[in-house]
């Protein structure tokens, strides 16, 4: 019997990305680029480059980004690979306010710049 690979990292995937049937690319935090061939069928894919073994967690649609928190506890915001280009090219002002929102809806305090960072 198989044994199941323990991610290392996670990833989020835009579920019209794994609907068009096509090779779906995947990118590691290292830079390394796991191509996965149509169907997906893969859980847990392992980065040649780096060999962090990273989850798949599809979500359904086309999100653009989903919120996150950096070690700090500041929110992020974590681009859902495979998304349409229109979902992930935001403005400095859509994203300072999505972070803005977010710190308002789960209780951080720290203001942002106009580029979407904090200040310290």
């Amino acid at each position: 019997m198989r044994e199941k690979l323990k991610p290392d990292l996670f990833t989020f995937v835009a579920g019209v990305a794994v609907e068009r049937n096509e090779p779906l690319p995947i990118t590691c935090n290292c830079g390394g680029v796991i191509t996965i061939m149509p169907p997906l069928q893969e859980q847990v894919v392992v980065c040649a480059r780096c060999e962090s073994r990273i989850k798949i967690l599809v979500l359904e649609g086309d999100p653009g980004y989903v919120f996150g928190s950096d070690p700090s506890g500041e929110p992020m915001l974590i681009p859902v690979q495979g998304s349409s280009k229109q979902k992930l090219d935001i403005s400095d002002e859509e994203r300072r306010k999505a972070l803005e929102d977010a710190r308002k809806r789960f209780g951080s305090t720290k203001k942002t710049t106009k580029k979407g960072r904090r200040h310290e």
